[in-house]
């Protein structure tokens, strides 16, 4: 078996079940959010105030999930993690005021934000060179089982059962998914037999940052990936409620409906590694930005529910590799500053991830959904003319300046 290919252990397994009731949470969150609002009677821009607290609960994450690891190990923290989210997806659930309800979206970011930085780190320990693969699989397990969420969200509106039981789904199976993983969480913070053999072949001084300041090129990459972090949170939370005002959906249906962005991203996502392999992954998170910007047109210029889906697919397609490439991307133009720049993109983006759906929200009270949501194409132009003005090729050597 080739070294590139996963080491489908329980370990592995474990992250990827963790993976995918987390993805039930973030890709369920938005339709949520949009039926709180209407149980409790909020503005929009109170309801997308969730958005806002989950990101500082991100921010947080990014902050102290080092020093948690550190002091309790990886594993016992990823256990927490699930533990955490469990109790902030109940209280956003279950509270019948803000008082609960913020403080529970704040406890899930905190949860996911902690969980993704953990198992990504895991992984690339445990798996070694196919690590870039077994990561690409948790992200692909994470959209494919989330697009459930808001299907399930929106049929339960759609029947007697209401939004809660379908959301909270998530709950139960990361609860399970613990009993699953037993007490032995040691292993999260070793690395696996093969790994070692091939580490002892050859010692490299690759595990510290270079000395000296980020480059100027990685903070137009990061730029990029703030503007793309600020288009997929909005579509992921307020995209049913430009359904239901514009396209005349029904509430459930709107809420289903979203599980087509989620869709686009779990199917971009499976073609997105390969597609690499065969073309510069330059060209295709250039054209994934494209794909994004003429998908969202079609959502946001009609008034039509089957273009407007089919607008949602596509920006869901064309987003799904926003942030495994990007991500990438900004590593290597950092040249050689990886530990920081991972930092600095993970809290830039949960900063933007959050703020962007709260201004829409605010926005959305004052001149409307529709004209609030202006604010995707603009962040969607932006990236897509520092991409083409600020190129990262594989080899940072070639790096073209974006002052030229």
């Amino acid at each position: 078996m080739s070294a590139r290919v996963p080491n489908r252990d329980k370990p592995t397994w474990i992250s990827y079940l963790q993976a995918a009731f987390f993805g039930w949470g973030i890709y369920g969150l938005g339709p949520a959010i949009a039926f709180l609002r209407d149980d409790l009677h909020l503005s929009r821009t109170v309801a997308s105030a969730h958005s806002l607290t989950a990101a500082a609960g991100s921010v947080c994450a990014g902050l102290f999930s080092k020093r948690l690891i550190a002091t309790l190990g990886r594993g016992q923290v990823l256990r927490y993690a699930s533990f955490t989210m469990a109790i902030g997806l109940t209280a956003f659930s279950l509270g019948n005021t803000i008082a609960i309800t913020l403080p529970g979206a704040a406890l899930f970011g905190f949860a996911v934000a902690t969980f993704v930085q953990g198992t990504a780190a895991f992984l690339d320990m445990h798996q070694g060179l196919a690590a870039p693969g077994a990561i690409s699989e948790l992200h692909a397990t994470a959209a494919g089982v989330g697009m459930l969420s808001p299907v399930l969200i929106g049929i339960g509106v759609s029947s007697r059962f209401g939004w809660r039981p379908a959301f909270l789904i998530g709950v139960v199976g990361i609860l399970l998914v613990e009993l699953l993983r037993g007490r032995n969480v040691g292993v999260y913070g070793k690395r696996s037999s093969q790994v070692e053999a091939a580490e002892s072949l050859a010692e490299s001084n690759t595990h510290h940052d270079a000395p000296g300041p980020l480059p100027k090129s990685f903070w137009f990459a990061l730029i990029v990936m703030l503007c793309t972090s600020s288009t997929e949170s909005p579509m992921l939370l307020w995209s049913s409620e430009l359904l239901r005002s514009q396209g005349h959906l029904a509430k459930g249906l709107a809420a289903a409906a979203v599980g087509c962005v989620v869709g686009g991203m779990f199917v971009g996502r499976l073609l997105g590694a390969r597609m690499t392999i065969r073309f510069d992954s330059e060209n295709v998170y250039f054209s994934s930005l494209v794909l994004s910007f003429m998908g969202f047109l079609m959502f946001w210029l009609s008034s039509v529910p089957t273009i407007m889906v089919l607008g949602l697919t596509l920006t869901g397609l064309g987003m799904s590799v926003h942030f495994p490439l990007g991500i990438a991307r900004a590593i290597r133009a950092s040249k050689g500053h990886s530990d920081r720049a991972a930092a600095i993109v993970s809290v830039g983006t949960g900063v933007a991830g959050g703020l962007a759906p709260f201004i829409l929200g605010t926005l959305a009270d004052g001149v409307g959904t529709h004209w609030a949501y202006a604010i995707v194409p603009c962040v969607l132009v932006t990236g897509i003319a520092l991409t083409r003005l600020n190129r990262v090729p594989l080899h940072v050597s070639q790096i073209e300046p974006i002052s030229r």
